[in-house]
Formats: C-alpha cells, structure tokens, sequence
C-alpha cells in the first residue's frame, strides 16, 4: 500500500491546475511572439555594408585661393567616376568599394592642371574616406609625392568637400 501512496503523491506533486497551465502556456506563446518580432525588425533593418550597393549621388567641391566650385556626380559600388572643378583646374576621382572588414568606403583622388597639384597628408596621393560618416573635408597640398620615408613639407592648397548619398 505504501507503493501506490507513494506514486499518488508524486503524480500529485507534478499536475498543474489548468489555470497554471493555461499561464504557462500564454508566457511560452508570448516569448515567441517577442522573438519573432525582434528577428522580423532585425532584418527588415537596412545593414551599413549594403546602405551604398545601388548608384550613390557624391556632391564634391574645392575651395582655394583661387575661388571655389563645385559639382555632382553619379557613382556605382566598385566603379570609378570622375568629377571636373573647371573654374579651378581640378579633376575629382572617386572610387567606392568594400574594405576588408566589409565597410563602405571611397578612395578619392585629386588631380590638377599643375604637375605638383594635388596631394593630401602626409604627401599621399589619396584619401580613404569611410562612407559612414555622410559629410567630409579634407585639406590638400601642392609640392611632391612621399617617397621610401623621405619627410615631405607640402604647401596647403585648399580644401576638398564629400558628401555621400545612398540611393
């Protein structure tokens, strides 16, 4: 008799009213409801690496002591597209791609009329721009290229203006 006691008990100890099961059931359903909202909301999201897939409108200009101008222009992702400042002499190139940590970014180039024209910090020939950050101005310099770790004093030119835009 003692057996069947005992395994009343233990049954006893395990059946859950059917108002706790009916809780239990609405908190399991409820947590799944939350989860599939926040993954459908994750993924509906735009990602940064794919924000600049499509065509990107890039405005560019330069302002020096000679004047100021300005431009737009059409890029696509892993094309190069140029950009012509007229009333300054200068050429704007720009190349979007994907860095190696999966980042949009834009290498930009600038060319002038003059052979010694245009070089960025430290006497390099581009600038790495990264695309998260919409809006940016960089300083240029005339002079010569960095060679093998000769130290290079440029003189200050002026200042090139990015803006990116995904579409």
């Amino acid at each position: 008799m003692s057996r069947k006691t005992t395994r009343i008990s233990e049954c006893a100890l395990r059946a859950v009213s059917p108002c706790d099961a009916m809780r239990n059931l609405r908190m399991r359903i409820n947590t799944r409801i939350r989860v599939v909202a926040i993954l459908a909301f994750l993924c509906l999201l735009p990602s940064g690496s794919s924000a600049f897939a499509g065509e990107n409108t890039v405005d560019f200009g330069a302002e020096t002591d000679a004047g100021k101008d300005a431009g737009s222009l059409m890029c696509r992702l892993d094309q190069a597209c140029d950009g012509e400042l007229e009333s300054l002499g200068l050429t704007v190139s720009i190349y979007l791609c994907r860095s190696n940590n999966d980042r949009a970014v834009a290498s930009v180039y600038l060319h002038g009329h003059d052979l010694s024209c245009c070089y960025f910090e430290y006497a390099a020939e581009k600038v790495t721009l990264d695309l998260r950050e919409s809006a940016s101005r960089v300083s240029f310099y005339k002079g010569t290229r960095a060679r093998r770790g000769l130290y290079v004093e440029n003189e200050r030119v002026g200042a090139l203006y990015l803006k990116f835009h995904s579409r």
